[in-house]
């Protein structure tokens, strides 16, 4: 006959070792968000670049879209243990101290990397944001020196169109 409490602690060491090795994955990708955040310099100066036409415009967009697509695999890869975590977490009482504390060490630093991340992600926002606000103006400038062109300015060999008869 098997000891019932022999075998919930068999389980508990299999859930524990399970979710230590769940968290060090999640930590994986969180170092791998933080290693694409260090290179969020290098897509806002292809953005920069192509505001100023060093670079085309298409160009800039999949830079920034394989950057974004990066991250999404990451965010992705880390989501899918979320209910395999949950149902694992819910034995931690289970759990030897050691156990715990190994898993507490983990999340403990991926909830460090996700606090870096998150201000780096804020950082990066504020500055796209104003990179888009900075294209807005210079189109809306440059559709307005169009629409004045075209309202004051000579239309193929004819006088101004909008001027009184004196000027």
């Amino acid at each position: 006959m098997t000891n019932p409490s022999s075998n919930e602690g068999a389980v508990s060491v299999v859930s524990a070792a399970r979710l230590r090795e769940i968290a060090a994955i999640r930590l994986a990708c969180a170092q791998a968000m933080l290693a694409l955040a260090s290179q969020q310099p290098s897509v806002l100066s292809a953005i920069d670049a192509a505001a100023q036409g060093e670079l085309g415009q298409g160009e800039a967009e999949e830079i920034l879209s394989a950057h974004l697509a990066a991250r999404e695999s990451c965010i992705d890869a880390m989501r899918s243990f979320d209910s395999e975590w949950r149902q694992l977490a819910a034995d931690a009482v289970q759990w030897s101290a050691s156990e715990v504390d190994d898993v507490q060490a983990v999340s403990r630093g991926f909830l460090a990397l996700l606090a870096e991340i998150e201000s780096s992600d804020t950082l990066f926002a504020r500055e796209l944001a104003a990179r888009r606000r900075t294209a807005s103006i210079e189109i809306a400038r440059a559709d307005s020196a169009i629409a004045a062109h075209r309202a004051y300015g000579p239309a193929r060999g004819e006088e101004p169109r909008f001027t009184d008869r004196r000027g």
